[in-house]
């Protein structure tokens, strides 16, 4: 067979982690080919320029087009079997040829990153101690001299399968003691594969929840389509019961011995998802998200492999993970824009797993209290199962939404009198208060009362950030910090003055004003350790009355039994935005936030702090809900031929050079114009909202059409042309189809 092999594929198509759109031919050594059969998905090693690159084996064939003496030859195979299975890899070729980015950096994204360095498709072993044959002839007490050795032997004797590190931490045992018991022969290490993200067995389980006749139906639709590709859209209201819905979705899966793969938008989701699973199912269900270390994320990326995995739930990225049955993958806050990767492989999880499920023929679950305008147009067309969710389970009901007019009121550190007396009212009862604002920090701005200076970015056209308890100034687009200062370096003035309220501001002054009252802050900075945003949770779930600050990361899918009373701190924000997605994505979080209120037996009240209570889209939000707002907005987009009405790529350049990087995309418009026909839009150059990000400055050029096809036949030509073109200039660029971010 390999001698066949040999004759029939002397060369291959290899893809490789570089910035270029093109696969690399390589030479089979005769070595390679006697002893191994080569396939798609293989990683190997071979030369690139002066060094040797990890690269990927996409393609066996018989000739090559280059001159045949000058192809190089691999240099070695790292893989008895394919890392990329079949299905994978077709889904990553399909993702490179939709969003014109790099193959080898598209199927290197799917791999984890110790699959990309080189490490084996194998699990980590870690040591466990075991008893010898004369260790289990030993009694404990006849070591009564040595307590520690003592206790340790008696410890093994009582776990027949051995105990590892992490057990002989939680019994307090010593190593020393296993040390001189191994000199002694009575125990001995053995190496066994590690399964730390394996959820623990336990024989008590949760019951599914009876369901109301719109989680029935909708429960009784996805099940008449569960063994076929079919896209179906939970539109439930928040705490309408979806995931109720998912846990008894995945049961029928399990029944079939098939995997369920849930995705999630946030790492904060994570953990409270996967509890509540483990309570439900005896079934190994293991989390991926970027919190977890390299050697964690390739163990799980196994277990999903082998099928050992039956529930996989995952942030964006799991959508490459390999299942070795997949039967369901669900999609939880499908409108969240967490779903989209905006640097680098700018790909959409939601849309490739619509991809990745048609081409597996299993059905797709999307959930969302404000689905994306995209998922409701498909639903409207009838493209898509249209599953309302109206009522809250339980007797738990709707909040009211109420306008809060500020015009000629007088704000203390952004609330109004009328808001400062509702909190008081409702933490009065003994209920929790949610502030939301979407802005961490102390302050987004530091000016000079003198002489009007303000702190900015060196290397960004932003302002810093305030932030008081670290004592910095930070920078939230390119990361840069230095420490707070205390006088101007304008004029030496001491009048330093900050503008604006971040979430650390909003706590410090709440504290004053409600002494003695919890307040638990939640972003970002808040959550940065390991396991931070599950200890918040469980303060918040402890106490009665309490008062939540936080950015949209509490926004997203938290269940608050007592909260009674949200309040939206800056409503407005989007109304005016120059982007025509800023009210669809202000509304989507204004709806998930007022979500958090009234969820259980205890009415609630949303407070929208407004300058314009009487503007078209906050009305329709406020008294006819999401679905009228969301109608309203895309008659508007029909109108002006917007997405999802057409589609839209948009072509970034970014470089030290404004110039160059202006140039460059005026060059590709001029070649646009030449090459496209009239159904194609083009608008641009244009600056960035932020022209000036991390040193680079930024242009796009935005090309729209009502058909996908000849606009992205143009976008492939473009492309070639600046791969070409871009690297004299020292100017990058970066495509984005279906881009959420137009400026």
């Amino acid at each position: 067979m390999a001698n066949t092999l040999l004759t029939s594929h002397p060369f291959v198509k290899v893809a490789l982690p570089v910035p270029m759109r093109a696969l690399f031919d390589y030479r089979v050594p005769q070595a390679i080919a006697l002893r191994h059969m080569l396939k798609p998905g293989m990683r190997v090693k071979v030369p690139f320029g002066s060094s040797t690159r990890f690269g990927i084996i996409v393609e066996l064939i018989n000739e090559t087009e280059w001159n045949e003496k000058q192809v190089k030859s691999l240099t070695s195979l790292h893989d008895d079997q394919p890392v990329l299975s079949t299905e994978i890899l077709a889904l990553t070729q399909w993702a490179h040829r939709y969003y014109h980015h790099p193959i080898g950096e598209v199927l290197f994204h799917s791999l984890p990153v110790l699959l990309r360095k080189g490490e084996k498709a194998d699990y980590r072993t870690e040591s466990w101690w075991c008893l010898t044959q004369q260790g289990e002839e030993v009694n404990p007490d006849e070591l009564k001299r040595a307590k520690r050795q003592q206790d340790f032997l008696a410890a093994i004797k009582s776990h027949p399968n051995g105990i590892n590190a992490s057990l002989i931490a939680t019994l307090e045992l010593s190593s020393s003691a296993a040390k001189a018991l191994e000199e002694k022969q009575l125990i001995h290490k053995v190496q066994k594969q590690f399964n730390k993200n394996v959820a623990q067995e336990k024989q008590d389980k949760e019951s599914p929840l009876p369901l109301n006749p719109e989680q029935t139906q909708a429960l009784d639709s996805i099940l008449s389509h569960l063994n076929t590709f079919d896209v179906s859209l939970i539109d439930g209201i928040t705490g309408s019961g979806k995931t109720e819905i998912y846990l008894q979705l995945i049961d029928k899966m399990i029944a079939q011995g098939k995997q369920s793969l849930v995705m999630v938008p946030e790492i904060g989701l994570t953990p409270q998802t996967l509890t509540r699973f483990e309570n439900r199912f005896n079934e190994k269900i293991v989390l991926l998200h970027s919190n977890m270390n390299d050697r964690e994320r390739l163990d799980t990326w196994l277990m999903a492999r082998s099928g050992a995995a039956k529930v996989i739930i995952g942030t964006r990225s799991s959508i490459f993970v390999p299942c070795d049955n997949l039967g369901m993958i669900i999609i939880d806050e499908e409108h969240d824009s967490s779903y989209k990767q905006q640097e680098g492989f700018r790909y959409h999880a939601r849309d490739l797993a619509i991809v990745r499920a048609k081409a597996a023929n299993i059905p797709v679950i999307l959930g969302s209290a404000t689905p994306c305008f995209e998922s409701l147009l498909n639903v409207w067309q009838k493209k898509y199962h249209w599953l309302k969710l109206r009522q809250r389970a339980g007797q738990a009901q709707l909040p009211e939404m109420v306008r809060v007019d500020l015009r000629n009121e007088t704000l203390f550190y952004g609330f109004c009198e009328k808001t400062i007396n509702a909190m008081r009212d409702a933490l009065s009862k003994k209920e929790q208060v949610l502030v939301f604002l979407n802005r961490r920090g102390y302050a987004p701005t530091l000016m000079c009362h003198q002489c009007g200076w303000i702190a900015t970015c060196d290397h960004c056209d932003v302002n810093l950030t305030v932030h008081k308890k670290a004592n910095k100034l930070h920078c939230h687009h390119c990361d840069k910090h230095k420490a707070l200062l205390y006088s101007c370096p304008e004029c030496q003035s001491a009048s330093l003055t900050t503008v604006g309220e971040g979430t650390e501001q909003i706590e410090i002054q709440l504290k004053a004003l409600f002494n003695g009252i919890p307040i638990l802050r939640v972003d970002r900075d808040s959550t940065q350790r390991k396991s931070s945003m599950d200890k918040i949770t469980q303060q918040i779930h402890a106490e009665d009355e309490a008062i939540l600050i936080g950015t949209q990361m509490l926004a997203k899918g938290h269940h608050f039994p007592n909260v009674t009373l949200v309040i939206i701190m800056d409503a407005d924000a989007g109304l005016f935005s120059a982007d025509y997605r800023g009210m669809e994505k202000t509304a989507q979080l204004i709806m998930q936030v007022s979500g958090r209120a009234g969820r259980a037996s205890k009415a609630g009240t949303v407070l929208l702090q407004t300058y314009h209570p009487n503007h078209e889209a906050i009305l329709t939000l406020c008294e006819q809900g999401y679905q009228a707002f969301a109608g309203q907005e895309l008659k508007d987009r029909q109108r002006l031929a917007w997405p999802p009405f057409s589609h839209q790529v948009i072509i970034r350049t970014e470089s030290q050079d404004e110039k160059e990087a202006f140039n460059v995309l005026l060059q590709v418009r001029q070649l646009a114009e030449q090459q496209a026909t009239n159904e194609i839009n083009i608008i641009g150059p244009y600056a960035a909202i932020i022209v000036k990000k991390a040193g680079q400055h930024r242009y796009l050029l935005s090309l729209k059409s009502a058909h996908r096809v000849p606009l992205h036949q143009l976008v492939d030509e473009l492309t070639h042309w600046l791969e070409k073109n871009t690297q004299s200039h020292k100017v990058r660029f970066a495509i984005d189809v279906d881009p959420l971010e137009t400026y």
